[in-house]
């Protein structure tokens, strides 16, 4: 294993190289590192050897020092895997940087290596971590890398070209790191040449076979070797440039000074490449390569090698050069193309000689053209430029220049399809070079003159004229090419050529610009060249040209003459050439003006029009009139140009020719007319244009006005001339050339023109709105440019104000009418009203003006009124319009006729002021926005009070519109928004109505309308800017001087008026009001205050007559409230009540408040009469928040001072009360009512939580309570010993709410007296209200039975019947109700206190009495549910009449509901039993369901319905009709039923539960429908679970569920249980949130199957909201979960959609299955099955249950396995053991447990029951139904009975019925005799 050749000693050579090396490299080098790197050397490496050291002695390792963990990284840089060497590669440069430079320089030689490798790799990554480590490694050793510099550069400079451009980058950021100079790269690169070209050269040998030493893919190896060659030839070609080119060295273009050693290089670089090019068959192989990477290297190389060694071409390889060189137009790659066209002109031209060593034809010229015809390959940009050097390049003897320079341009031209999309720039360049070096050069191709000159002029025609103008004419339009080349004789292939292109050209305008770019380049070289070679294209030009005129009819050939000329001006004209107007504009117009002014077409007038423009009118005039020496004129300097000819010119032939009427061409015309506008005699010409038109005027017309003919064509021209103006202002920045400002174009006829047009009388035509328009001008913003002076602007604007006003004011409405009044007003316009002027039409004109010259407007804001009076009458018209259209439905005939004209012209101004702007309005002037506002808000608020008979609400919503559209259009900011609301706000004689000095109940007209607008606009906008606006003003901009109302004031007037169209204060502006003063913190006490004062005083003042009698509720009613008819009451009470409800005023305030009405009780000794009568209901508020934190009905504790002024105060009117006599001798004219309601209001009840939670609501001292208790007893005392009691209503009503009071407060202190009186009076007011209630169902079951076809009559009969003309009973009776609901209460309470303790006799005594008083509120409730039955079964429409009559006295139904609920069953079945006895049409039960499903429902009546129809007695007759036996519903039997034996409900439910599912599950989740529907399958899964199990009852209802009963229902309560997929997942963890209205069925669910009831869900379902719906749906589908389990599992097994049965059974599995399974479990638990035989085991932690069979010597184990879904999934069953029993038998009674538990409508321990005794039955001998295999039914549990007559076997009854249904025939099943 000794050395390899080339180890030999060390010369004295090798250390001066490697000292050299060592210079170039930056110092950082040690003694020890040198030492170590003479010692190593190049150290065991040879080019990419390596030499591998002996393994037998440690001391022959030659790297015994390298650190452990380098060398472990170092290895895996061999692995396979890229992510390895990624790794190792990092973790490399890591330790490097760790590391000294001395550890790091003993890891070199073996990096060397690595290194190597690593360059060729697949991985890019790889490549670059590889130089991001020899970075790292550079500059860790620094110059101690010079021993190895001449092993690694090879490869370094190799990398400096990798494909990839990051590791390109690496590299030469590493070689950098190392030589940071360029001076000192240049030397290291000179100093290891010879190594560079050695690796060089060895990579060039490679082949994918021998590249790499691991196996690895073919298609990776191939990737491999194009990058390794492609690199390796790039690296040679910049080598040589480098070495040998001294001029031009990439990347070393700043080394000035010769290299020491270059001389060396360059002669060993000459060698080398030499050699190379001969090794390597002058690279030709790779120059064929498939790879386009290997063929551009290539390409460069040979580039180089030319350049800088051309001696290495020779006579021996020319040729072969040659032919691959010249004859790479074959190269289709485009990424080659730059490197072959370097490559082509070089050697073209430095060996012109390779072209004749070749066939130029097939070797050179074909490929070309082929490569020109595909347009380069894609490759414009590179080749396009490179055509003219390479025509340049091209030796003229090789080629005939005629025939080679036609092919160039052919398909040159062809080419050009292809890059159109590309690149057109770029070709058109390329094409203009070429044609014109092809021009200057024809000398080279050609000898003598007319050689030359023919060789020319046949370029200009074939290529100039055939090509490029022909192109430009019919690009696109075959036709035109048709008219153009028509009578042309042409060669086949050259019009197929043509033909094609003119086919092929898409998109053809950008097209165009760049080809007439290219043609008008052309001609200026050409006329540079010589002027003469012009002729040719000016002679087609003209031939084409007057052949166009000729044809007229293509528009589009016109058209491109035209832009041909225009072309001209930017790329000629512009640049000071006058060549386009002498030799083809100018002879162009003189040879066809004579057609163009004969021709009617707009685009031929065009082609002189355009001309004038760009050359200007004299110059034009000049060409045309006076030299026209055709094209071949001399310059224009020789004959000038008269003033007095160009003028009699323009006078006598221009003016009449373009002011023509009637013409097509009339608008080309007067562009001409206008382009001919001379600056020198603008005024002239234009004051000549307008005289001429005037005198040519009809003389017909209105005096002073043009006719309509010529009023169209001056507003033609002048439209054009504003065009004009513009273009004119566009061209002169200076702006002081005539004709650049709308002054210049004034004239007094126009001025006096429109004044008398504006001022003229109908008929009106178009032309002269035109013309109006034009003169004006502004049609469109930015467009303002007008042709009259500002004074006739001003008073045209004001003629049209005063039209406009005329027709205002000629309103069908007064407020437009008086609008109309304003606007003259504030304009200063006299407007007189002649009726014999068609107004509409009048008005008509002036909008149209105004529409097309509204812009101009602006120009006159700030003229007094003019702009704001204009835009008010806009907006007023339109407002008309809109309450036209509203008040549509309610006009009538005459006033239809008589707006129809108007709305008609209404909606033209609609459409008119939809285009006006928010920004345009908001840059108006102040003044004309102040004016603006004032005008229309007063139009609003004349709208709302003028009109009464309007109606109301869509004058409102009307008028909120109008003012939202004021604060959208009109105001700028907050404070100018306030101004509005202070103007629309400020007092008047019609506003406000309360607040005023003067109030008086007569309302003003239109008052409420005006409040609702209020309250719409406080809603919208915010009430803040309303109080704001008042509280904290700042001075607007728009100041107004209307005194406007404070916001205290407002407030006020709202709630007094209290209700107005659409709502009302209580439900709008005070919670409004409430919510504002939450969030304010300062301004809303000083409002509050205020208001509270201003109401006070108001009620003070004005007092309270007709104030009603209430026991005191809190929190207040509403209805109360409504009751009050003074509006300053009304208003009070409800202020204080809403602040005090919403804690925003609390005990302070009303302390405060008592103390001020106690003072203002008593003036001097004198009762305040007024205040007297307001303080009860005041009294009510102001004590609620005082005691709402207190305990009531407790005695008071010691009180502060306050509390204790308080009940002084109440003690003081106790004390007053007390002296007036009773109230049984009470007569009209005294004190005592208004005392005595002052006494019942000081002792409140709480309401909160309804009827049934009645309380009282505060607590009082002993005193109070002695006092209240004495005044009591007074009236019982004299009640009791006169025998006259007083039977006014007012004294009943005072006595009844006393008696609540009393019972409330003092119900422990009253003896038996006590009780004796209150009980007699409660029966006696309830009575009479029962009899009256009797009374009317009599009367209304009179009417049904005498009942008429009448629908109408019936419904005003039942209202008469139903009506209630004396309220006090009710009212009286309902404080009755009131009494004994608390005295039930007070009772219920004695009864939990005292226990054992209470007086039984007492008691007895008690109960008697209230079951008579409850038997009397039942029969109420009966009474009003019959008469809606009774009128519901025949005149259903109707029935709503009777439940609306409930409505009216909602509380006093929610007493008699509240009563019921609490009733016991021996009242209740007297009740029940009593109605019967009565005999009317319909019953007890009917009457609870029509209240039940009333239409109208009021909620606890519902369910004191409900109540008493799922109770006793009333539930066993509720749901069953009466033909049902009731001794079979509560005993178990085994007779047979008969199948025609169905059960029947009652009418009402069957209904709902037969029909209702289907028609409900399309309704709302809230319809009332829906709610009947599960009341009514409430009541009958209710009444299910009442039956016993054994009820044969129970079995036929299941029966009629699973027959009659539709599954819908199911469906219809997932609809409220809300069920999705996500929640299936959260419905499985315990502590998951659920949404409300699924947390509320779960539970529901849960609460049902535990219980078995659903009165805890129907009891809470009112009011009936989503939530509370959901857990009724929930607990339905719990209960029928547990009592019809196969029903709802035949359901859930008939779904279809996996998505919903999947979240079905998750829910059922988490909420419902674990209380029904442990349920189930249990009941089989407790089951006693009483039987030796057999025995049951319940395994609740496996959801199993074992029953087992034993009979004499066989015996049975069957297994019930419940599934954690049960019931929706079936139970398992399974026989775990059997014995004597056949395997037939054991599958048979398998079989049967598992029917018997599948079709099983309830529990499971009945389901097992029954199979048993289905056991027993058989080992008893009675035979099994041949039908189901069962002894016992599976459904209906009965036996076999019906036997055949001929084989006598015994079916069952509902076997064989089925049978009979599905096989269509009566015949036995077994032996098929008749049945």
């Amino acid at each position: 294993m000794g050395r390899q050749k080339g180890e030999a000693a060390r010369t004295k050579a090798r250390p001066s190289s490697s000292s050299l090396a060592a210079s170039l490299l930056t110092s950082t080098s040690s003694s020890s590192a040198a030492a170590a790197a003479a010692a190593v050397g190049f150290g065991g490496y040879v080019g990419s050897s390596r030499l591998d050291p002996s393994p037998s002695t440690d001391e022959s390792l030659p790297f015994p020092d390298v650190d452990s963990e380098i060398a472990v990284h170092l290895k895996r840089l061999g692995r396979k895997d890229p992510t390895t060497k990624l790794k190792a590669l990092g973790a490399l440069s890591v330790l490097l940087q760790q590391k000294s430079a001395k550890d790091v320089l003993l890891i070199v030689p073996q990096w060397a290596f690595e290194y190597k490798k690593l360059l060729m790799d697949y991985n890019r990554e790889v490549r670059r971590a590889t130089h991001d480590t020899m970075t790292t490694l550079v500059v860790s050793i620094g110059r101690d890398l010079a021993p190895h510099l001449k092993t690694l550069m090879g490869p370094w400079w190799f990398a400096q070209f990798d494909p990839a451009y990051e590791v390109s980058q690496a590299a030469k950021r590493s070689l950098q790191a190392a030589f940071p100079a360029h001076e000192k790269r240049l030397d290291a690169l000179i100093l290891c040449t010879t190594e560079i070209f050695m690796y060089l050269e060895e990579n060039l040998k490679l082949t994918p076979q021998n590249l790499s030493d691991k196996a690895v893919a073919s298609d990776e190896l191939e990737e491999i070797y194009q990058q390794v060659i492609s690199s390796t030839l790039l690296a040679l070609a910049t080598l040589l440039d480098v070495l040998i080119c001294q001029q031009e060295r990439p990347g070393f273009e700043n080394v000035t000074a010769e290299p020491k050693h270059a001389a060396k290089a360059r002669v060993t670089a000459v060698s080398f490449a030499e050699k190379l090019l001969m090794d390597h068959k002058n690279f030709l192989d790779f120059l064929k390569s498939q790879r386009p990477a290997i063929r551009s290297a290539t390409y460069n190389l040979l580039k180089s090698l030319i350049k800088n060694i051309p001696q290495v071409i020779n006579d021996g390889n020319i040729k072969t050069l040659a032919t691959a060189i010249l004859g790479a137009f074959n190269e289709k790659e485009t990424t080659c193309h730059r490197s072959m066209w370097d490559v082509i002109l070089l050697f073209s031209r430095g060996f012109p000689d390779g072209w004749t060593s070749m066939n130029v034809q097939k070797g050179i010229l074909n490929p070309f053209w082929n490569f020109l015809r595909n347009g380069c390959f894609g490759s414009q940009q590179i080749s396009y430029p490179a055509l003219v050097l390479f025509l340049d390049s091209v030796p003229p003897k090789s080629i005939e220049g005629d025939k080679f320079f036609p092919e160039f341009f052919k398909n040159l031209w062809i080419g050009k399809r292809t890059s159109l999309s590309t690149d057109r720039t770029a070709f058109f360049q390329a094409f203009k070079e070429c044609f014109l070096w092809s021009l200057k050069n024809a000398s080279r191709f050609n000898d003598g003159v007319d050689s030359i000159r023919n060789f020319q002029i046949t370029l200009v025609d074939k290529v100039l004229v055939k090509h490029l103008w022909q192109d430009f004419l019919t690009a696109g339009n075959m036709e035109a090419y048709d008219i153009i080349n028509s009578g042309k004789a042409a060669d086949s292939s050259e019009e197929t050529l043509n033909k094609k292109t003119v086919l092929n050209t898409k998109d053809p305008m950008p097209y165009l610009q760049e080809l007439g770019k290219s043609l008008i380049e052309i001609l200026s070289g050409i006329y540079v060249l010589d002027r003469n070679f012009m002729t040719v294209f000016v002679v087609e030009l003209e031939k084409n040209y007057m052949g166009i005129l000729q044809q007229a009819s293509n528009v589009e050939l016109i058209e491109r003459i035209i832009l041909f000329m225009s072309l001209l001006e930017q790329h000629a004209v512009v640049k000071g050439a006058s060549w386009p107007l002498v030799y083809i504009v100018g002879p162009l117009l003189a040879k066809s003006f004579s057609i163009i002014r004969s021709s009617d077409t707009p685009c031929t007038v065009g082609l002189l029009s355009v001309p004038v423009s760009i050359f200007g009118p004299q110059k034009i005039v000049q060409e045309v009139f006076i030299q026209n020496r055709g094209y071949c004129s001399s310059q224009l300097s020789n004959d000038e140009l008269e003033a007095e000819d160009f003028m009699q010119i323009f006078k006598s032939i221009f003016v009449p020719w373009c002011l023509q009427e009637n013409k097509t061409s009339t608008k080309a015309r007067l562009d001409l007319l206008l382009a001919l506008l001379d600056d020198e005699y603008f005024s002239e010409q234009w004051s000549f244009i307008i005289d001429y038109v005037v005198n040519r005027s009809s003389p017909g017309c209105q005096p002073g006005v043009v006719d309509a003919t010529h009023a169209a064509m001056l507003a033609m021209l002048l439209e054009k001339a504003r065009n004009e103006i513009m273009n004119r202002k566009k061209r002169d920045y200076s702006g002081h050339k005539k004709g650049t400002h709308a002054e210049d174009w004034h004239h007094e006829h126009l001025e006096s023109f429109a004044i008398s047009i504006c001022r003229s009388l109908p008929p009106f035509s178009a032309s002269h709105v035109q013309f109006m328009c034009s003169l004006i001008g502004g049609s469109t913003e930015g467009n303002s440019t007008a042709f009259l002076s500002r004074s006739s602007s001003i008073l045209i604007y004001k003629d049209i104000l005063r039209k406009l006003i005329s027709f205002i004011q000629v309103s069908p409405f007064l407020w437009v009418q008086n609008t109309a009044s304003v606007l003259s007003d504030d304009a200063k316009l006299c407007v007189e009203d002649d009726s014999s002027l068609n107004i509409v039409e009048i008005a008509k004109f002036a909008l149209e003006i105004l529409d097309g010259s509204f812009f101009c407007l602006k120009t006159l804001d700030g003229e007094s009124g003019l702009v704001s009076g204009v835009l008010s009458a806009i907006f007023v018209i339109e407002w008309e319009s809109n309450l036209i259209k509203a008040l549509d439905d309610s006009l009538d005939d005459k006033s239809m006729i008589k707006t129809k004209a108007r709305l008609s012209f209404g909606e033209i101004v609609c459409a008119f002021r939809n285009k006006l702007n928010v920004q345009f309005m908001k840059s108006l002037c102040l003044d004309s926005r102040k004016r603006l506002l004032n005008i229309l808000i007063q139009s609003a608020r004349s709208a709302v009070f003028v009109e009464d008979e309007l109606i109301n609400e869509r004058i409102i919503s009307l008028c909120f519109t109008w003012v939202l559209q004021i604060l959208e259009y009109v105001c700028l900011n907050e404070d100018e928004e306030q101004t509005l609301l202070h103007l629309l706000l400020s007092k008047g004689e019609m506003w406000p109505v309360f607040v005023v000095p003067s109030f008086s109940l007569t309302k003003a007209s239109g008052h409420q309308k005006f409040v609702a607008l209020i309250d719409k606009l406080i809603t919208t906008i915010g009430i803040d800017k309303f109080i704001l606006g008042y509280s904290v003003h700042k001075q607007s901009t728009l100041e107004v001087s209307q005194e406007g109302a404070s916001p205290a004031c407002l407030a006020a007037e709202i709630l007094c008026t209290w209700r107005w169209p659409g709502n009302s204060a209580v439900y709008s502006f005070l919670p409004s009001l409430a919510a504002y003063a939450k969030r304010s913190i300062s301004p809303q006490a000083s409002l509050l205050d205020e208001t509270l004062s201003i109401l006070l005083d108001g009620a003070l003042v004005y007092g309270c007559n007709d104030t009603k009698s209430y026991v005191t509720m809190w929190p207040v009613p509403v209805d109360e409230v409504e009751g009050i008819q003074a509006p300053f009451l009304r208003a009070l009470v409800a202020f204080l009540s809403t602040l005090f409800k919403e804690k925003i005023w609390g005990a302070e305030k009303a302390l405060s408040l008592l103390e001020l009405l106690v003072n203002k009780l008593f003036i001097g000794e004198a009762v305040n009469t007024n205040c007297l009568n307001i303080l009860p209901l005041l009294i009510s508020i102001l004590l609620e928040p005082l005691y709402n934190d207190m305990e009531p009905g407790r005695d008071a504790q010691p009180c502060s001072s306050e509390e204790n002024f308080v009940q002084n105060t109440m003690i003081d009117w106790l004390e007053r009360t007390l002296k007036l006599p009773p109230l049984v001798t009470w007569k009209t004219g005294q004190d005592m009512e208004n005392w005595l309601q002052l006494v019942i209001a000081c002792y409140p009840f709480s309401a909160i939580g309804g009827p049934q939670a009645i309380k009282p609501a505060r607590s009082v001292s002993p005193d109070e309570r002695k006092l209240l208790y004495e005044l009591f007893q007074k009236q019982r005392n004299v009640a009791g010993e006169s025998a006259f009691v007083n039977q006014l209503p007012v004294v009943q009503m005072l006595l009844s709410e006393l008696m609540v009071v009393s019972v409330g407060y003092c119900l422990n202190e009253f003896s038996d007296e006590d009780w004796d009186f209150l009980f007699s009076n409660l029966r006696s007011w309830i009575q009479s209200t029962v009899v009256k209630m009797e009374d009317v169902a009599e009367n209304v079951n009179g009417l049904v039975d005498s009942s008429s076809d009448n629908l109408d009559l019936m419904y005003k009969k039942i209202e008469e019947a139903v009506l209630i003309s004396d309220p006090f009973p009710i009212k009286i009776c309902e404080n009755a109700l009131l009494s004994f609901s608390l005295l039930l209460k007070q009772c219920k309470l004695q009864q939990a206190e005292e226990g054992d303790n209470l007086n039984t006799m007492k008691s007895e005594k008690l109960e008697s009495v209230k079951d008579r008083i409850l038997e009397g509120i039942l029969r109420l409730l009966f009474c009003t549910g019959i008469s809606e039955a009774i009128v519901n079964a025949c005149f259903k429409e109707a029935a709503s009449v009777i439940a609306s009559s409930r409505v009216e006295y909602t509380y006093f139904w929610e007493l008699v509901a509240s009563c019921v609920i609490n009733s016991s069953s021996q009242a209740r079945d007297r009740a029940v039993k009593s109605v019967e006895f009565w005999g009317l049409s319909e019953g007890p039960i009917s009457s609870l369901y029509a209240i039940l499903f009333t239409s109208k429902p009021i909620p606890l009546l519902q369910f004191a319905a409900y109540f008493v129809l799922s109770n006793e007695p009333v539930i066993s007759m509720a749901v069953v009709e009466d033909n049902v036996s009731n001794s079979d519903m509560y005993t178990g039997s085994d007779q047979e039923l008969t199948i025609e034996e169905k059960v029947h409900l009652k009418q009402e439910i069957s209904s709902m539960v037969e029909k209702a599912p289907f028609e409900v599950l399309e309704m709302d989740l809230l319809a009332q429908q829906r709610v009947n529907l599960f009341l009514a399958w409430s009541m009958l899964i209710s009444h299910l679970c009442s039956l016993p199990s054994s009820s044969s009852l129970r079995e036929r209802l299941i029966q009629y569920i699973q027959d009659s009963a539709t599954s819908v229902i199911l469906d219809c309560l997932f609809q409220h249980i809300p069920l999705d997929i996500s929640m299936i997942q959260s419905l499985k963890k315990k502590d998951a949130e659920l949404s409300g209205g699924l947390s509320e069925a779960a539970s529901a669910a849960t609460r049902a199957i535990t219980t078995g009831s659903l009165f805890t869900s129907v009891e809470s379902l009112w009011p009936v909201e989503l939530v509370k719906i959901s857990s009724l749906a929930g607990a339905m589908y719990g209960l029928m979960l547990r009592v019809l389990p196969a029903y709802v599992r035949g359901w859930f097994s008939d779904l279809r959609d996996r998505n919903t049965s999947a979240a079905i059974e998750s829910f059922t599995r988490t909420c419902c299955s674990p209380p029904l399974i442990a349920n189930e479990l249990s009941l089989i638990k407790r089951e006693n099955y009483s039987d030796e035989n057999f025995s049951v085991s319940v395994s609740k932690a496996a959801n199993e249950v074992v029953a087992t069979y034993t009979k004499d010597e066989t015996g049975m184990d069957l297994v019930i396995r419940l599934p954690a879904s049960y019931p929706l999934r079936p139970v398992d069953v399974d026989c775990t053991r059997s014995l004597g029993i056949s395997e037939t038998k054991q599958r048979k009674w398998l079989m049967s447990m598992m029917l018997f538990v599948r079709n099983q409508n309830g529990a499971l321990a009945e389901a097992i029951g029954i199979w048993k005794r289905n056991f027993d039955k058989e080992f008893e001998g009675v035979e099994e139904c041949p039908i189901c295999y069962s002894v016992i039914h599976t459904t209906n549990h009965s036996l076999p009975r019906l036997a055949c007559k001929t084989c006598k076997h015994k079916f069952h009854s509902a076997c064989l019925y089925k049978w009979f249904s599905t096989s269509h025939k009566s015949s036995c099943p077994l032996c098929q005799s008749p049945f």
